[in-house]
């Protein structure tokens, strides 16, 4: 069972992700609510192995072709799905402002695991950021990860 911090998380994933009838245990593997310093650690260990392992299944592509100006020749890397954190659902859901300096809070989300992991050319990963991907763009990529 996912154990988020604020009921209305939970439920924005549920509509991001879920069809009638599933829930959102299908899509544990995807998150990981540890502080995202570990997380980013742990990754950028692992960084040259994923990809390797990416470009293995996938071959040299963008998978995330979440921008305009996608171009493979950009360099290729590897992107989370749900970010490690960001701070849309502190904006969007509860509507919190930014202290005086400092960005909104964020909160902590995805993980390193393969099916939260993806191709992302350095033109859309840069676009994208920390941003969290509409259903239409997450789904057919979770579809592709047997998900």
């Amino acid at each position: 069972m996912i154990d988020f911090e604020y009921p209305e998380d939970g439920k924005y994933f549920r509509d991001l992700l879920c069809t009638p009838g599933d829930g959102l245990d299908k899509y544990l593997s995807l998150f990981d609510f540890r502080s995202p310093v570990i997380k980013r650690k742990e990754f950028n260990q692992q960084r040259a192995q994923l990809l390797a392992d990416l470009l293995r299944q996938y071959g040299r592509v963008c998978q995330l072709h979440y921008s305009v100006k996608c171009d493979i020749d950009s360099g290729i890397e590897v992107d989370h799905l749900i970010p490690l954190s960001s701070n849309k659902l502190n904006k969007e859901l509860r509507h919190l402002a930014a202290i005086p300096g400092m960005k909104v809070a964020t909160q902590s989300f995805g993980s390193n695991h393969p099916s939260n992991l993806i191709l992302a050319c350095h033109a859309c990963n840069s676009y994208k950021k920390h941003r969290l991907l509409e259903r239409d763009q997450i789904m057919p990529k979770l579809r592709l990860k047997g998900l």
